[in-house]
Formats: C-alpha cells, structure tokens, sequence
C-alpha cells in the first residue's frame, strides 16, 4: 500500500513538474502568430463601431522652404469597413494638408476594405516572422518578433513588432516600408503604438519620418483619441485575456 501510494505520488508530483515546464515554456513564433490572429478576428467579429479624433501634424524642412501644417481629424468607423472622415480644422500650409493629410485619410479609408486587409494583414501569406526576444509596452509584457516581407509592397512593412502576451495583440510597430511610397523618397521609417481601449486594441500614436532625394526631411506625426467604442456581447466570447 504505501509503495503503491508513493509511486502515485511521484506520477502526480512528474506530471505537476511537466505541466509546469510545458507552462513556462515561451511560445514559439508559429504559436504567437496562429494566437495574434485568432485574437484579432474575434475582436474585429465582436468590434460594431466606434468614433475617434486624431491631430496630424506634418513638418518639411529642406528645398526651397520649410512648411508645416496640422489637422484636427473626427473618424466615425462602422464595421465591417465603412469610415467616415471629417476634417474639424486645419491650418498651415495647404500643400501639406492636401498632399499629405487628405492622402493619408484616402489612404486609411482604402485600407478598411475587405481586399486591403488581406493584401496587407500581418499573417503568413504576407510574412515571415522570427521571435527574437521578450519586452514590455507600458508595462505590459510583450513578445518582440522580427517580420519580413514576403514580396515589395508599399503596404507591407520590414521591421520589428511588439505582441502583448496576454491579449496577443500588436502593441508596437518599429518598421520601414517594404517600397519606397514614392519615388522623391529615399527612406522612410514608421513608429506606430497601440492601446487598450476596453476589451479593444486600437491606434494611440504613429511617427512617420521620411528622407526627401532633393535633400529635405519630413515628419508626420499622428496622435489619436477620445474613443467612444460599440461592441456587441462578448460575454461568450474570446475577445478578453486569454
């Protein structure tokens, strides 16, 4: 009785001590990339709406003259892909907020669609990804992946991305464009973060600077917020913390 006691005591303590390595182990990038888009689908499915500000701000320095502008920018978004864009104010230079401002909204808007997402969705079709470290955003523990693009598109990205542990959604993005947007540029480089909002992770901040070839340098920054977020009930489903 008791050899047979301490044998099912040492099965029960193996089995502990295996599903607590199992527990420790990191995920592999394969794990966290099949969760990241698990994740980011049952929140698109649970996502009905929500209304935001933004301010861009856009700066040139170089030939023949320094210019700046800013727009304060009102987003109503509908899911699946509806967003709607209304300029509440701008100043500055009017070039600026023509060719870069209005062309990013264009630009946004393009992106809700249904053959964007695809063409540009962090998954396996458009990336490689590597995991190359553990780091925090905010004080939130974070997987660092590399990612790589599979072919020359300016709609994808080369760089690195910051995936939350617990939610698996992307917090960080530090990349540059997979090609160049433009010809006039010769290198470009994206900062873009994300925040939780409820249940949700939507954009917070983005820092875009740019390498003009006549010689002058650009910079558009963006910060978002005031969100007022819809969602339908999430009470059965996976969009909390897994």
């Amino acid at each position: 009785m008791l050899g047979s006691l301490m044998r099912g005591l040492f099965f029960f303590f193996s089995l502990m001590t295996a599903c607590g390595a199992f527990a420790a182990r990191p995920p592999s990038e394969q794990e966290i990339v099949a969760r990241m888009l698990a994740m980011n689908n049952a929140r698109a499915s649970a996502l009905q709406s929500y209304q935001g500000t933004r301010t861009y701000q856009v700066s040139y320095k170089g030939f023949p003259e320094n210019l700046s502008a800013k727009a304060v920018v009102k987003l109503d978004f509908t899911a699946p892909d509806k967003k709607q864009f209304t300029i509440v104010s701008q100043e500055g230079s009017k070039l600026l907020v023509n060719r870069v401002i209005k062309k990013a909204l264009d630009s946004e808007a393009e992106s809700a669609t249904p053959e964007f997402r695809q063409r540009s969705a962090l998954s396996d079709a458009n990336y490689t990804f590597k995991l190359v470290g553990n780091d925090s955003e905010k004080g939130r523990p974070c997987y660092l992946l590399q990612v790589n693009p599979k072919r020359e598109d300016k709609y994808l990205y080369d760089g690195q991305i910051c995936v939350d542990a617990a939610d698996f959604a992307v917090v960080r993005v530090d990349a540059k464009p997979a090609k160049n947007p433009s010809l006039w540029i010769s290198r470009a480089h994206v900062d873009s973060r994300n925040e939780k909002i409820g249940e949700f992770w939507l954009p917070a901040s983005l820092r875009s600077t740019s390498h003009v070839r006549l010689g002058g340098d650009a910079e558009l920054n963006i910060d978002y917020g005031n969100y007022q977020v819809s969602a339908v009930n999430t009470a059965h489903s996976s969009v909390g913390t897994h």
